[in-house]
């Protein structure tokens, strides 16, 4: 049997930050394989280079940002490789993000008419001599995202909307051209609860009928386990435990993983919530061993010094902690 190819192949990835007194080392050798129609999830606590790590897939990371090493493939192409024309082209036609903040991302002086049609005339999906196609695929994209009156929005400035609408207009902005891949960074930040459900219901049903991969950024295991098919635990730079949804929620297996569902507040009443004491080691000099060693309850002297690699658990659940090494099927 032919063995099935990832849409992203994330490959040893190391991304520094220029800071006073050296460089922050934030991402520290991330590999991430994302397959086509999959739907995963990131989670962990801010600051552990999440909306880094996305934002390195698109090469919008800020100036001060450098990549000394890593290969991210996506489509068959070498993102870090390709010149400006080449990335547009990928940008425009393949792949999308929904940032945190709908607020800032959109343009306040322009419609979002004028918006969303740039974005399809630069991409090139449609021709650009063709302006009635540019429109329709406008309204299409608006009406897709369930957004009454789809011709009035097109005429109306972003002010003039409430947040849950922005947020829509921004999935159907990158919904209008993107084809294989979208990326979600906390899409439901500053809305309430009935529009935050709203929203990922939306996102959620638009990747399965486009047949879309999607990686969502999220710090709720709920909102995780509603959305992704796999989830992916993250700390300080690297992805710590990978399992399918319902795998890893039923067995955590890494320290940082189980403190993570230790925290969610119970229903029940019934035990406390509990913190994970401590916190994320400096960046600028940061451990040799397992970044988690610091606030973890098992760790050893060679945890100190050693960064674990992946184990292989089987049911394809993976976990970077010694405490498995001699349970694991297969090391990574």
């Amino acid at each position: 049997m032919e063995e099935r190819k990832p849409i992203l192949d994330i490959q040893n990835l190391y991304i520094d930050y220029k800071v006073y007194g050296g460089y922050a080392k934030v991402i520290n050798g991330l590999n991430l394989k994302v397959y086509p129609g999959e739907k995963i999830s990131l989670v962990g606590e801010s600051g552990c280079g999440k909306t880094t790590t996305v934002k390195s897939i698109l090469r919008v990371l800020p100036s001060q940002a450098r990549i000394p090493q890593g290969k991210i493939i996506f489509d068959g192409q070498d993102v870090l490789s390709l010149n400006v024309k080449e990335l547009n082209k990928m940008r425009g036609q393949k792949l999308s993000m929904i940032f945190q903040d709908p607020t800032a991302s959109l343009n306040p002086v322009f419609t979002i008419g004028k918006q969303i049609r740039d974005i399809i005339f630069y991409s090139g999906v449609v021709s650009q001599k063709d302006k009635k196609k540019i429109q329709e695929r406008a309204i299409r994209a608006l009406m897709d995202c369930s957004m009454p009156d789809p011709e009035r929005i097109l005429e109306n400035y972003p002010f003039q909307l409430s947040g849950g609408m922005r947020q829509r207009v921004c999935i159907a902005m990158a919904l209008a051209t993107a084809s294989k891949l979208m990326i979600a960074d906390e899409p439901t930040t500053n809305l309430d609860v009935t529009i935050q459900d709203q929203v990922l219901h939306l996102i959620k049903d638009l990747a399965e009928q486009k047949a879309m991969s999607l990686i969502l950024i999220t710090h709720s295991m709920g909102v995780a386990r509603m959305m992704a098919d796999r989830i992916c635990i993250m700390y300080a730079g690297n992805i710590v435990e990978t399992a399918p949804t319902d795998v890893l929620l039923g067995q955590p297996l890494h320290p940082y993983t189980q403190a993570l569902m230790d925290s969610i507040p119970k229903l029940t009443g019934d035990s406390p919530m509990k913190g994970i004491p401590g916190r994320l080691p400096s960046y600028v000099t940061p451990p040799s061993g397992c970044r988690f060693a610091g606030r973890c309850p098992y760790a050893e002297d060679r945890c100190y010094n050693e960064s674990p690699g992946f184990y292989e658990m089987g049911e394809g659940h993976s976990v970077a902690c010694y405490r498995y090494e001699k349970s694991a099927s297969v090391k990574m």
